[in-house]
């Protein structure tokens, strides 16, 4: 067929009920696949014919998606796993492999190509276990480049693949350096953003609930440079430094996204945007410039805010960055240390929360639970300082060991218990597993997370500081949320 795609660029979906269980109709967000969508603008840049399949947004059942992927009728499949950070991307997989046996079962003959924050972490194991063709380690972009281009496998960097019934592979490819120049293009317009169909999380739009549909997240730069243990983002990018896109290139994506698509709201997924003053600050400058008044999320670190003048956070709420996604992860300086957050107390984490508010800026503050080292001491003492800073949305987590991190290698080092399928690794599902202290088992720390979620979300003196900010619908939106009671297997559900 003449008009045939070289290629189609597929999101998996059917998970998300599975992943967020009722929270997923109301409350979870639904992002956009931003990383397929610079994918796809790469290899139509190079010269290739493209198509994106969306199953997430559109909600379509394994069956749904492996139907329409064979409508399509591309000469290759791509599934991008990938989530919008890396720890959350295991779950994926459980879709993944439905798909993969699906599409092989309708048609022995389709190429499956899997690459993405999953397949870098366990790249083996991944062409071992799932129905697909061709593994790609690593960022991806030239080794499917050299497959469309049908180059031999043993010639394309970060290519693993059987043949014979052995496993084969390459060294993975170099990095991309000029973010700029190479990956210039993302195809939005494959994306169905026109229509309002990308959700928000909650709290980004508690100001404005109506419009939370309004919606696109971009990366703006790729890496990090720290090495907390419980991240997975260096099994993708193996190295430990960040690279940026210019501010021009950033600008012109919120020109496209504000004025093209009509989007409100843009979530910066870098690993850390508030990170080198001569990436962000011409950013806010040109946002000022453009007057969109977009509301805008970014994520920083408690060490890197430290550093700031006062002022530099009053520039990033003017240009809309309305929220920051801040890791405090524990009160216990102890236990933070042995994840490597950096050299920060509680002291420390007072100051940064204190200077960030004064700039009006408003926080999503994560805290892990089941950390190394954490007792039932310290998890009360990283819910106390909770509290005590109140901010205006915080997410509790339990300390689990996604594939890629160094806590999963060490779980596979000492024999410590991992979940028995992918689900097991996302948050919010019924199959949760998170890992044990040397004194706390999985089910203390677990049981101990969700009693932290109700003891803050349902507190009267945060319900009223939600409803004086917000308004009386998002206290009534919060309310809502903690009426739904998650589902444990492992507490006996």
């Amino acid at each position: 067929m003449a008009d045939r795609p070289n290629i189609l660029l597929v999101n998996i979906g059917g998970t998300r009920k599975k992943v967020y269980q009722e929270l997923s109709k109301d409350f979870s967000a639904v992002e956009p696949p931003f990383w397929a969508a610079l994918v796809a603008g790469f290899v139509r840049k190079n010269g290739f014919t493209v198509d994106l399949l969306d199953a997430n947004v559109r909600n379509l059942d394994i069956d749904e998606t492996a139907a329409e992927v064979i409508a399509r009728n591309a000469e290759l499949t791509a599934i991008i796993v990938y989530g919008q950070q890396a720890n959350t991307c295991a779950p994926l997989m459980a879709g993944v492999g439905q798909l993969c046996r699906r599409l092989k079962h309708l048609n022995k003959d389709i190429k499956i190509i899997l690459t993405g924050w999953h397949p870098s972490a366990l790249p083996e194991r991944t062409v071992r276990e799932e129905a697909c063709d061709l593994v790609i380690q690593g960022e991806g972009f030239y080794p499917l480049l050299g497959i469309l281009k049908k180059e031999p496998y043993d010639k394309i960097p970060g290519l693993w693949w059987k043949e014979g019934g052995e496993v084969r592979h390459n060294h993975r490819a170099k990095n991309i350096e000029n973010l700029t120049g190479e990956l210039s293009d993302v195809a939005w317009d494959l994306l169905p953003l026109a229509g309002g169909n990308y959700r928000a999380f909650n709290w980004m739009t508690l100001q404005s609930l109506e419009t939370r549909n309004h919606y696109a997240s971009i990366f703006t730069s790729l890496g990090c440079p720290y090495k907390c243990t419980f991240c997975a983002i260096h099994a993708t990018f193996g190295e430990h430094r960040i690279r940026n896109w210019s501010p021009e290139w950033a600008l012109k994506q919120f020109d496209i996204l504000a004025r093209d698509y009509g989007v409100k709201h843009i979530n910066l997924i870098d690993e850390l945007y508030v990170f080198d003053p001569k990436h962000y600050r011409p950013i806010a400058e040109g946002l000022l410039q453009r007057e969109y008044k977009l509301n805008l999320c970014a994520f920083a670190r408690v060490d890197r805010v430290d550093a700031m003048d006062i002022e530099e956070l009053k520039l990033l709420k003017r240009a809309g960055f309305n929220w920051f996604k801040l890791g405090i992860e524990s009160g216990s300086t102890d236990v933070l240390n042995k994840a490597h957050k950096g050299k920060y107390d509680k002291e420390c984490i007072r100051r940064v929360v204190g200077k960030i508010h004064e700039a009006g800026i408003d926080l999503c503050a994560n805290f892990m639970f089941g950390l190394p080292g954490d007792t039932w001491e310290t998890m009360q003492e990283t819910l106390n300082l909770a509290f005590e800073l109140n901010c205006a949305f915080p997410s509790f987590f339990c300390t689990m060991a996604p594939p890629g991190s160094e806590l999963y290698d060490d779980a596979l080092k000492n024999g410590t218990p991992l979940p028995d399928n992918w689900l097991g690794y996302a948050q919010q599902s019924y199959e949760f597993l998170p890992l044990h202290t040397d004194t706390l088992s999985a089910a203390d720390i677990l049981r101990f997370r969700d009693y932290a979620f109700n003891a803050y979300f349902q507190n009267p003196r945060y319900l009223a500081s939600i409803e004086k900010k917000f308004g009386r619908g998002a206290r009534e939106h919060v309310e809502a949320m903690t009426k739904i009671k998650l589902k444990r297997k492992l507490l006996g559900d």
